[in-house]
């Protein structure tokens, strides 16, 4: 197996959370579209020979006008109704042997961190950026009445990029979709479809997802201080 790697992000949701007239990946964030940020930082990896982006096919124009913004080529892929019809449709149009999917909602993913991803996928087949869980968690009763304390000890919040070899991960979406089994990100269809464990690296505070509209306010914050060379932590 050689080390070729295509990076695939994910546009194609609507954001209907946000309320916005726009879909999501094309809000503004600091004067800039979500998307580009990063199909940016994803293009500027020396490590990456093919960046494929999955839209709604409503979307084609406003994609175009991102994509001028790079001087790398890119792949444009039309999704599906939901997250891994799209990821699979991002698979099947890769050339790589090694696939990185990535959230366009998270747009403040760095250099270093995409590259912790690569060099642990390769060794370990897959890999996922991840945080242990900081907060006190509660599991609740239907009527909000609190039942248990759950216990913390090995629980980590996800992020992407996530990425493992292509062959692997595209039997096991092909499967899971095949038979109706839909997964929240690409570790967990690897897990429950082929018994691969992905192995997780360090995520990332700054990673965040944007799902809110307090999401998109802290990323301003966020992008404000990376942008000015502080550190992201002290932005709350």
């Amino acid at each position: 197996m050689s080390d070729s790697i295509s990076a695939i992000v994910l546009a194609a949701g609507r954001g209907t959370r946000l309320g916005a007239d726009v879909p999501k990946a094309y809000l503004p964030l600091q004067g800039k579209p979500i998307l580009l940020y990063s199909l940016k930082t994803l293009s500027q990896c020396a490590l990456i020979s093919e960046l494929i982006v999955v839209i709604h096919p409503d979307d084609a124009e406003r994609a175009r006008h991102v994509l001028k913004a790079l001087e790398k080529p890119v792949k444009v892929v039309f999704g599906g109704a939901q997250r891994q019809d799209s990821a699979l449709a991002g698979v099947r149009a890769a050339s790589g042997d090694f696939v990185l999917v990535h959230d366009a909602a998270r747009p403040l993913v760095s250099p270093k961190l995409i590259e912790r991803v690569i060099a642990t996928m390769k060794t370990h087949r897959a890999a996922v950026p991840a945080l242990p869980v900081a907060d006190s968690l509660k599991r609740v009763s239907h009527d909000y009445l609190i039942i248990a304390d759950v216990d913390r000890t090995g629980l980590f919040s996800a992020q992407t990029p996530q990425g493992g070899e292509r062959r692997l991960l595209l039997d096991a979406l092909e499967r899971a979709c095949a038979q109706g089994r839909s997964f929240p990100d690409e570790a967990s269809a690897l897990l429950a479809m082929s018994n691969v464990r992905a192995k997780v690296v360090p995520g990332e505070a700054q990673n965040i997802k944007i799902t809110t509209e307090a999401d998109l306010r802290l990323a301003e914050r966020l992008a404000e201080r990376l942008s000015n060379g502080d550190s992201p932590a002290v932005a709350n």
